[in-house]
């Protein structure tokens, strides 16, 4: 890029903004098929839930340059040239669009009210009848309403996904991400200001004409099971006592004789017993989570091996058998502990009201919530190195370099998946039934009565699936806080496990890579058995329609 000037620049870094957009959306696609298999098995068969949504909290909070030791291995030798470099590149972009995609699957699925299953057992529907008219409309808006935090992440890692360097050696694909480290590199702040605003536009055209006709599709996918949609004629009927009468005797009449010829035909064709059973699903409900848990257990045990094989193995042996070493592990991990808990309290205080609020706006909201998303998906690592020049100097007049980096780590931080939070729960909050908003308005129930009674209530498994996604992706924004580099100086905190390992991957130290990953692993699954595991079996017994 060194030597370009005037339109060519422009035109250059206007065809990366167009090739990373065109790469985020392709893998976008590819995402929501994943999401929407894994989700519905994970919600409909026990066995596949108690493996995928551990392991997606677990995935989800494992840094984006955590799988560059499984890239290098898997892709970049195995599969030489371009090729290779592309398939590494969108697979790291893949796992940071897909994760939130699959719990929010999860979520709509496993929140669908009971009877509407039961009517499906009663009636034989077929599997892919269910998935097709009623598990994937379910899903529809919590897909929709996690395309954009998606497209965000997806944006936010680009320059880590795109740029994939390992100590000295450095894979890149053309893209937004090249770009910006070129010219981060240079000290050119300005081309990174243009590179900015290009993307600014580029969102906003995306948000307009992708993202928000999308949106007010999700209207349409709500479970208002009693205030069904009436046609013009049905209503003036109802609007009339006396026909409204007649036509409920008429439909009593109809359903008596539904009931009698449904009798006369069972007693016409008697059915086993073993039969009867067998409508009921119990036993090839059994065996579904039986052969479902075998076979992914299988395949997840065929991919540690692999894994394992690539040197994670000899990482346990050389490193975490070290007591030293587990010391600084704990220590580091504690401190991010400590960074993770004060961002999200942020998150809560801030984008739990936010999002309430917009969401309670309806279409009134529109053009807000339209800016709120566009500038949130401006991907922070792009401009955090300008934050780190200019604010870091400034700060540390008034509270020390150490501290004043520590508050930069926080803003990353909480800009990496704050609108996990925020998305999620306005989705929940334009997803309430119509129904249960016009019972509030018959009543005149107050604002503050409303929040606390409905409002918050029918956010807490969407504030929950927000708030794994969002803890989960944290760790990212750390990992792109706690340790970076403008030109030739370097900028890191004291203390902290991602720091850790940004050095490690620096260094090319792949196996101390490898045990800072296993470590962090452990970690994550004590945190989501221990309580968000906990956290979503009370929301869905309590909080369902």
């Amino acid at each position: 890029m060194h030597g370009m000037e005037g339109a060519i620049f422009y035109l250059y870094i206007l065809g990366a903004v167009l090739a990373t957009f065109a790469r985020i959306w392709l893998l976008m696609g590819v995402s929501i098929l994943i999401a929407l298999i894994m989700g519905i098995l994970a919600a409909r068969v026990r066995s596949a839930g108690a493996i995928i949504i551990p392991l997606t909290n677990v995935l989800q909070a494992v840094p984006v340059v955590s799988f560059f030791p499984i890239i290098l291995v898997f892709f970049l030798v195995r599969v030489p040239g371009g090729l290779g470099i592309e398939l590494a590149s969108d697979f790291l972009i893949i796992t940071a669009l897909v994760w939130n995609l699959i719990l929010g699957v999860y979520e709509a699925v496993s929140h669908i009210p009971e009877h509407f299953d039961n009517v499906g057992r009663v009636y034989r529907i077929s599997l892919w009848s269910k998935i097709k008219k009623l598990y994937m409309p379910a899903s529809y808006p919590t897909i929709v309403s996690n395309i954009m935090p998606s497209f965000a992440s997806g944006l936010f890692y680009i320059t880590l996904s795109e740029v994939i360097a390992i100590g000295s050696r450095t894979y890149q694909v053309f893209g937004v991400g090249g770009i910006a480290q070129e010219l981060v590199a240079s000290y050119n702040f300005g081309g990174v200001l243009v590179l900015l605003g290009m993307l600014v536009v580029g969102i906003s055209l995306n948000f307009y004409f992708i993202i928000n006709p999308l949106l007010k599709r999700t209207e349409k996918y709500t479970f208002d099971t009693t205030a069904a949609i009436e046609s013009r004629e049905e209503r003036r009927i109802r609007e009339n006592v006396f026909l409204s009468n007649i036509s409920r005797r008429v439909n009593q009449v109809v359903n008596t004789s539904v009931s009698a010829v449904t009798a006369i035909n069972r007693f016409m064709n008697p059915r086993s017993r073993r039969e009867r059973r067998r409508s009921q699903f119990p036993i090839p409900e059994r065996s579904l989570n039986i052969v479902v848990g075998l076979l992914l257990v299988a395949s997840l045990s065929t991919i540690v091996y692999l894994i394992a094989r690539s040197g994670f193995a000899e990482a346990f042996t050389s490193y975490l058998l070290n007591i030293g070493f587990i010391k600084s592990l704990i220590i580091g991990v504690s401190y991010d502990l400590l960074r993770v808990l004060i961002v999200f309290a942020l998150s809560l205080v801030t984008m739990v009201p936010l999002a309430m609020y917009f969401g309670n706006k309806g279409q009134k909201s529109k053009m807000s919530t339209g800016v709120f998303q566009i500038l949130y998906s401006i991907p922070a690592p792009i401009f955090y190195p300008l934050i780190v020049v200019f604010l870091t100097p400034f700060l540390a007049k008034y509270m020390g370099a150490d501290l004043a980096f520590e508050v930069n780590v926080i803003i990353i931080t909480f800009l990496s998946a704050a609108a996990y939070i925020f998305f999620n729960v306005y989705g929940a909050v334009r997803a309430i039934p119509t129904e249960l908003k016009t019972v509030t308005k018959v009543f005149g129930l107050k604002r503050s009565r409303i929040t606390r009674y409905l409002t918050f209530p029918a956010s807490i498994p969407a504030l929950i699936t927000g708030s794994m996604a969002a803890i989960g992706s944290y760790w990212g924004g750390l990992m792109v806080g706690e340790y970076t580099v403008v030109g030739d100086t370097h900028y890191s905190v004291s203390t902290g496990l991602m720091a850790m390992l940004d050095k490690a991957i620096a260094t090319n130290n792949l196996l101390e890579a490898d045990a800072i990953d296993i470590f962090m692993v452990v970690i994550i699954v004590a945190i989501s058995f221990l309580l968000f595991r906990r956290l979503y079996s009370y929301s869905k017994r309590k909080y369902t329609y």
